[in-house]
C-alpha cells in the first residue's frame, strides 16, 4: 500500500509536462475550426476530428496527475479548486466538442462552444500558473496603462511595525511576523516547498525534507538564516527570485535571534542585544516606511512629480517608486527595461531632485551617462552591475556628494578608475564582485571607510548541503 501511495506521487509530479499537450493540441484545432467557420469547406474536418480525440485524452490525463499532484498539499486551497475543476471542465468539453465534430453537428453551435473552451483553457491556465507564482504574478507584470485600464491593482505590502518592540516577544513579535511576511507564502500553512513550514513552532523546529533549519546559537549553521544571504541569483537562495525580497534589517534580526539561542518564549529586553540591534528594533516600532522618510530626513523637500511622465516611464516598465508616503523622493528602477539607455537617462533629469536611488543593472548605459549622474545632487545609491561603463566615467562621479552606495560589479572598472572614489566623501560600500587579481591592491588603496565587497568568501557549509560552494 505504501508503495501504491508512492507511485501514486511520483505520476503526479508529471502533471507540469502533461498539461500542456492538451494546451497545444486543442489551440490548434481550434485554429482550424475558425478557418471552416469563417472559410468555408471541410478540408481541415478530418484533422480537427482527430485533434479533438487527441486533445480529450491529453486533458484527461492531465487532469488525473493534477489531482494526484494535488494529494501531497502545499497548496492554497480556493486556487486548487478552481484551477481543479476549471481543468474537468475543459477536459469534459473537449469530449463533448468531439462528439459534435463527430457526429456532424450544425457548425455555428458546435464552434461556439469551441470557444468557450479556449476561454476554459486560458482560465485554467492562469489559476494553475497562481498555484505556482503566487497570486498576482500576472498582474505585477503588467504595463501601467493596462492596470489603470483594467482597474487591476497590485497587493499593497504589509508594513510590519511593533508597538514597544522592547516589551514584545522576540519570537511571536519580531521573528514570526517576519516569517509571515517574508517567507509563508511558500512555507506556510498551505503550501510548505520542500516539506518546509514556518508557520509554527514546531514545525520551524521540525524542519523540512532535507533536516532541520534552526541551529540555535549559531546562525551560519542554520539554514533559515544562510539561505538569506547567498549570493542574488544563486538557486539556493530565499526567498527565490521573483518574491519580495527579505530586507537587510530583517536578516540581522533572525541572525540576532538565533545566536542569542532562537529562544520561543523570551521578551525581546530579557535578550542581549548590540547597539545596532537596538536600533533596528527601534525602527520597527516607526514601521519601515518610515524609516525612508528618516533616511532622507536631511534632505530638501522634493518637488512634485510630473504625472504624464511618470505614466509613460512607468508604460515602458521604468519602475518610479516613492521611498515613502510623506515625500517625494523615488528609486528608478529599470531592471524591466534592460534597453535603457543613456538618452532615457538624460530624460530623467526632469525629476533629477527626486532621484535618491537608481537601479541600472544590465541596462544598456555607457560612459556618457556619468555626466547625467553628476547632475543628479541626492543621488545616493547607484546600480550599474553588468554595464558597459569603465575608467572613464568615474571622475565625474565627484560631484555626488550623498552617494553611499556603488555597484561596479561586472563591468570594466579598473584599478585607475577606483582611484577616483576616494573624491567621493559620502561612499560607504562599493561592489566589485569577479575583480582581477591585479586590481586587489587598488582596493587597499581606498579610503579606509569605503568597505568593498569583492564576492572573494567562502559560504558556511550546511550538514544537508550535497555541494560545497
Amino acid at each position: 500500500m505504501v508503495f501504491f501511495d508512492e507511485l501514486l506521487g511520483f505520476l503526479g509530479r508529471f502533471h507540469p509536462l502533461l498539461v500542456h499537450l492538451p494546451i497545444g493540441i486543442l489551440l490548434l484545432a481550434f485554429v482550424m475550426a475558425i478557418r471552416i467557420q469563417f472559410k468555408g469547406g471541410d478540408m481541415y474536418l478530418p484533422a480537427i476530428k482527430l485533434s479533438l480525440f487527441l486533445g480529450t485524452i491529453a486533458a484527461i490525463v492531465a487532469a488525473l496527475s493534477g489531482y494526484l499532484l494535488s494529494r501531497n498539499g502545499g497548496y492554497e486551497e480556493d486556487v486548487l479548486s478552481y484551477h481543479k475543476w476549471l481543468g474537468i471542465a475543459v477536459a469534459i468539453s473537449s469530449l463533448l466538442l468531439w462528439f459534435l465534430y463527430r457526429k456532424e453537428s450544425p457548425g455555428a453551435f458546435r464552434f461556439w462552444l469551441f470557444f468557450i473552451l479556449v476561454l476554459l483553457i486560458g482560465v485554467t491556465g492562469h489559476y494553475g500558473g497562481t498555484l505556482t507564482h503566487g497570486k498576482g504574478y500576472f498582474v505585477e507584470a503588467m504595463p501601467v496603462a493596462l492596470k489603470k485600464l483594467f482597474k487591476a491593482e497590485e497587493d499593497k505590502e504589509e508594513v510590519l511595525i511593533v508597538q514597544n518592540a522592547q516589551e514584545a516577544e522576540a519570537y511571536m513579535g519580531i521573528i514570526q511576523p517576519i516569517l509571515k511576511q517574508r517567507c509563508q507564502s511558500c512555507h506556510g500553512q498551505r503550501k510548505q516547498e520542500g516539506g518546509l513550514a514556518l508557520d509554527t513552532k514546531e514545525n520551524l523546529l521540525k524542519g523540512g525534507e532535507n533536516g532541520t533549519v534552526l541551529n540555535a546559537n549559531d546562525s551560519k549553521k542554520s539554514e533559515l538564516y544562510a539561505r538569506l544571504v547567498l549570493p542574488e541569483g544563486h538557486k539556493k537562495r530565499m526567498p527565490p527570485k521573483g518574491r519580495t525580497p527579505i530586507t537587510a534589517d530583517q536578516i540581522k534580526l533572525i541572525a540576532w535571534w538565533i545566536d542569542q539561542g532562537a529562544n520561543f518564549d523570551k521578551k525581546v529586553h530579557e535578550i542581549p542585544q548590540t547597539e545596532e540591534i537596538a536600533h533596528l528594533l527601534k525602527k520597527l516600532e516607526r514601521g519601515e516606511k518610515e524609516v525612508s522618510a528618516v533616511l532622507y530626513a536631511d534632505l530638501p523637500a522634493a518637488p512634485a512629480l510630473p504625472k504624464d511622465k511618470v505614466d509613460a516611464w512607468q508604460a515602458k516598465g521604468i519602475k518610479i517608486i516613492q521611498v515613502a508616503r510623506d515625500n517625494n523622493f523615488v528609486l528608478v528602477n529599470a531592471i524591466n527595461y534592460p534597453q535603457f539607455n543613456d538618452k532615457d537617462l538624460q530624460e530623467l533629469l526632469a525629476i533629477k531632485d527626486n532621484i535618491v536611488q537608481l537601479k541600472l543593472g544590465n541596462t544598456a548605459v555607457t560612459d556618457l551617462a556619468f555626466s547625467t549622474f553628476s547632475a543628479m545632487p541626492i543621488l545616493s545609491r547607484l546600480h550599474l552591475e553588468n554595464t558597459k561603463i569603465s575608467d572613464a566615467g568615474l571622475s565625474q562621479l565627484k560631484g555626488l556628494s550623498k552617494l553611499t552606495y556603488l555597484n561596479l560589479t561586472g563591468t570594466k572598472v579598473t584599478s585607475k578608475g577606483l582611484s577616483k572614489l576616494n573624491e567621493l566623501p559620502n561612499l560607504k560600500n562599493v561592489y566589485l564582485y569577479k575583480i582581477v587579481n591585479q586590481e586587489v591592491a587598488a582596493i587597499k588603496q581606498l579610503n579606509a571607510k569605503i568597505k568593498v565587497d569583492t564576492g572573494n568568501y567562502s559560504l558556511p557549509f550546511i550538514e544537508t548541503d550535497t555541494i560545497r560552494f
